[in-house]
């Protein structure tokens, strides 16, 4: 097995000493040859293949770990494999956690390439808490770079929730070490019939990011400053999130959280304009009211809902594109496989991993939290009116998973009823 990360076309990559030394590697290697490659997704990535295609033989195994589009990734599958290769494109999450601890895999392309790497695989990745390995073959093609692209669509969602979360505290005037010891008690709170229903890493970085204090060794001071109060209010993106949210749009899968959460990422990207728009209109600013235990509560379940809605997108769309590209996809594995290592990892997944394995029909993530949304789906209406009435933030991800909520759940929705017979009358 070996690792490569050599490409003589692009400066910028080195390891083994370029082109000339690449031959050398690939001799080294055992056969069936492995070779684990990660390097910037599209040209780069054609580039590097390409070279070690050359001097890979028949049942050789390349093996793709970028954060790259899954359509690319079929067509590299098929590549290969017409010239007698495989090819694994496998998705990893973690972090630096993961790479410490083992992060979580999405491998998919050519079937028989996991016989190969199965336990090599199974062995880094992150172990759930029933000694399961994070990580699953989830098909053939580009279906795990698929289902990493649909991770990191949902994990802009959750970010942007806990973001909203900290608006609305913010605006409430609750301070950052305040929110920490909020948002520390939920890692436990019960939650319907959950204890600790939020605990995520999500949710403790979030505390992290909350209570950091400015700093010398963060180029500041060390005044006690919040370090979130000095941050540039701008969020990019890598493309990911937007590779979704625009698959899910040609596929005909409403997911307006993911899509929230990528349009939040744009708007904040327009900062110039911000603050030139906000110069011309200064907008109205309500009168705002206190922050309450009731709000608290409220706030808990918005956050809940919001992220249970978002996920339930995400595995409606790789039901879709399973569906659409014949990928073979076991969703009750994969998302299985989201329950340690990776960035989404948290209490949650538990549940949502028992629905789909006792029902892998369930025709909508949702379903499976109905008693929590029959008893506490008002609290969620209820803080956003508050909100919107007494503040000036911006939560598009709350809106949206509410309103997806409401509506995948409604049997007749008036406004589709009138749009439709107007298209009637223009012809």
């Amino acid at each position: 097995n070996g690792v490569l990360a050599a490409n003589s076309s692009y400066s910028n990559l080195h390891g083994f000493g370029g082109k000339d030394k690449l031959k050398d590697f690939v001799a080294s290697l055992k056969r069936p040859r492995k070779a684990i490659m990660l390097v910037p997704a599209g040209k780069p990535t054609d580039a590097v293949i390409e070279e070690l295609a050359k001097l890979f033989q028949k049942n050789d195994i390349i093996i793709d770990v970028g954060n790259a589009n899954f359509r690319d990734q079929i067509r590299r599958a098929e590549s290969l494999e017409q010239r007698g290769l495989r090819f694994l494109g496998m998705g990893v999450s973690g972090g630096a956690e993961g790479a410490r601890k083992g992060p979580a895999f999405f491998p998919g392309g050519t079937l028989s390439v996991w016989n190969d790497v199965k336990d090599i695989v199974e062995a880094a990745a992150a172990k759930a808490t029933d000694g399961r390995p994070c990580a699953t073959m989830n098909g053939k093609g580009g279906a795990g770079s698929c289902v990493k692209m649909f991770h990191n669509a949902g994990e802009y969602a959750v970010l942007q929730i806990w973001g909203e979360v900290h608006e609305i505290l913010k605006a409430y005037g609750v301070s950052g070490d305040d929110q920490a010891k909020l948002l520390e008690s939920w890692k436990t709170k019960t939650g319907g019939r959950y204890a600790g229903l939020l605990d995520s890493y999500m949710l403790d970085i979030t505390i992290e990011v909350v209570k950091a204090k400015d700093s010398t060794v963060a180029g500041g001071a060390d005044d006690g400053s919040s370090l979130i109060s000095k941050t540039m209010d701008k969020t990019d993106s890598k493309g990911t999130g937007l590779w979704s949210v625009v698959e899910a749009l040609q596929a005909a899968v409403p997911a307006p959280s993911l899509a929230a959460a990528v349009l939040a990422r744009q708007m904040s990207m327009l900062r110039e304009e911000r603050l030139s728009n906000a110069k011309a209109i200064p907008l109205p600013q309500p009168e705002k009211g206190t922050w309450s235990k009731e709000m608290e509560e409220d706030l808990f379940w918005a956050a809940g809902f919001a992220i249970i809605a978002s996920y339930a997108q995400m595995f409606q769309c790789l039901r879709k594109m399973d569906e659409v590209f014949e990928f073979g996809l076991n969703l009750p594995a994969t998302i299985a496989t989201f329950r340690a290592g990776c960035i989404l990892q948290g209490f949650l997944l538990e549940p949502m991993t028992k629905a789909f394995e006792d029902n892998p029909k369930l025709p909508n993530l949702l379903s499976a939290f109905r008693p929590e949304i029959e008893d506490h789906l008002h609290g969620f209406k209820r803080i956003l009116s508050k909100i919107t009435n007494e503040t000036g933030v911006t939560v598009p991800c709350f809106y949206a998973s509410l309103d997806y909520i409401q509506t995948m759940y409604l049997t007749e929705i008036p406004s589709a009823q009138c749009v439709s017979l107007q298209r009637d009358v223009f012809g």
